[in-house]
């Protein structure tokens, strides 16, 4: 009897309407809750795969052909009028700064000197710690040479001046955007610059210009506060420390409105810069100037979501990414030619690199100076100045001239180099007293720091 009136209950079950099912009642507060908004990453991968499964219309080509040609057709027509632009060591190499990974002249191809565990490794903060000499040996020559901005800055300036750049972001830390006049609010260095550099130990800041005078002496950068003996390290991203946090607010303020990419001179290799290309809108134009073609479209959805979905020059179905092989000044020119800036263009170039020029020779016949003035200030600091012995400490040196690279240590092996004794007087933002006497103040101010006494001596001193 329990099995039939058990079959039944099943018969009624099956004869009732979907209209008869009990209803469930929601919580109100669950009713009330607002859904959760999906991040941009997650908003990214949604509509790529929805695009993929073609969930979605195929996006606008707003360009007329997909070529460099329509790059300046866009451009001349006025339908842009925010162009960001992302370069890494290729659009200065002209200017004599080698890149990184170029077989036989890039960075990485010298290092085998330095027995490196990797050639990455000279970037590493963790080895930096452990050894800043490879570093300071291989980054001297950046730090005190006067390099000129190439025509591909200068052309990235000129965007800015006519009013279409919306932001630059470089990879690189030569500060020659900087020295090309483009506004500094316009600019992203995402890996850092070497205008400062703080100290390992107390943070305590630097000018590049004391860093400078450090290495034309042949010494490793070192704090001169009292008590504290810690490396400088210029304020560069290593590897193994976290970017600018401006760097990740302005690629969710900037790329979300870009209506044309611009990518000189990188491999796209190092990330998160590289992933951010695939940040713009999916009808963006992307015009990317290199000597090798890096980067392609990406197919795994994991990829995908954490670099981005790459481009598509050579798919049938591409409708914005444009691919230009060519040297970076080549190709920035090329396009001036197709705008009609060539001229104007060539112009700038020619004007600021004279100007510069003669800026350098001027900055050259000081720097000659330097080393004799240095002499005196020190040899009347100790004479007349010192109140109380201090013990000297060696110093770290760069390779001297006739020494050997490889195998060397922290100090010099024909002798630690000796540092003057310092009176380690602080100044304002933790600025501390140059060792030679150079100006160490911080960059934003415009205070002139007080005359040292060793100064006004070496003044009384000619005025005789």
């Amino acid at each position: 009897m329990a099995g039939i009136g058990a079959e039944k209950n099943l018969d009624e079950a099956g004869d009732q309407s979907p209209s008869d099912d009990p209803i469930i009642p929601v919580p109100e507060d669950e009713a009330k809750k607002p859904k959760k908004e999906l991040t941009k990453d997650e908003e990214f991968l949604k509509e790529y795969l929805a695009r993929s499964f073609g969930l979605r219309p195929p996006p606008r080509q707003v360009l007329s052909t997909v070529d460099i040609q329509g790059i300046a057709n866009l451009i001349s027509e006025g339908k842009v009028r925010k162009v960001i632009t992302m370069a890494g060591a290729g659009i200065s190499t002209s200017a004599g700064i080698p890149d990184f990974r170029s077989m036989n002249t890039g960075l990485y191809s010298q290092l085998d000197k330095f027995n490196l565990p990797r050639p990455e490794a000279l970037f590493s903060i963790d080895y930096f710690k452990e050894n800043p000499i490879p570093y300071y040996t291989v980054r001297k020559q950046l730090l005190l040479e006067n390099y000129k901005p190439t025509p591909c800055h200068y052309f990235i300036r000129m965007l800015a001046e006519k009013g279409i750049l919306l932001r630059h972001f470089t990879q690189n830390i030569d500060g020659l955007e900087r020295v090309a006049g483009i506004d500094p609010e316009l600019l992203m260095e995402a890996h850092g610059s070497n205008r400062t550099g703080q100290c390992l130990h107390c943070s305590a800041t630097y000018t590049a210009e004391w860093i400078k005078d450090c290495l034309i002496r042949n010494e490793i950068p070192k704090c001169t506060a009292v008590d504290c003996t810690g490396v400088i390290k210029p304020d560069t991203v290593f590897y193994g420390e976290s970017l600018p946090k401006r760097f990740s607010e302005l690629v969710n303020q900037d790329f979300c409105q870009c209506d044309l990419l611009i990518i000189l001179g990188t491999s796209l290799k190092v990330q998160p810069f590289a992933g951010i290309t695939n940040k713009v809108p999916v009808e963006t134009p992307r015009l990317y100037i290199n000597l090798e073609k890096n980067a392609s479209e990406s197919k795994h959805p994991l990829c995908i979501l954490i670099f981005g979905g790459g481009f598509k020059f050579d798919d049938e179905d591409n409708y914005r990414d444009v691919f230009l092989q060519s040297k970076c000044d080549d190709g920035c020119y090329k396009l001036a030619e197709l705008l009609g800036w060539k001229d104007e263009l060539s112009n700038l170039v020619t004007s600021e690199h004279a100007r510069l020029g003669k800026e350098f020779k001027e900055e050259q016949e000081k720097t000659k100076q330097l080393p004799v003035l240095n002499q005196l200030l020190t040899q009347m600091s100790l004479q007349n100045d010192a109140e109380e012995p201090c013990s000297e400490k060696p110093d770290q040196s760069l390779p001297q001239k006739g020494q050997t690279d490889t195998g060397m240590t922290q100090a010099s092996s024909s002798g630690p180099n000796q540092k003057p004794c310092q009176s380690g007087k602080k100044l304002s933002n933790q600025m501390h007293e140059p060792v030679s006497g150079s100006t160490n103040r911080s960059p934003n101010s415009n205070k002139n720091t007080e005359q040292s006494k060793s100064t006004k001596k070496l003044a009384k001193y000619k005025r005789k």
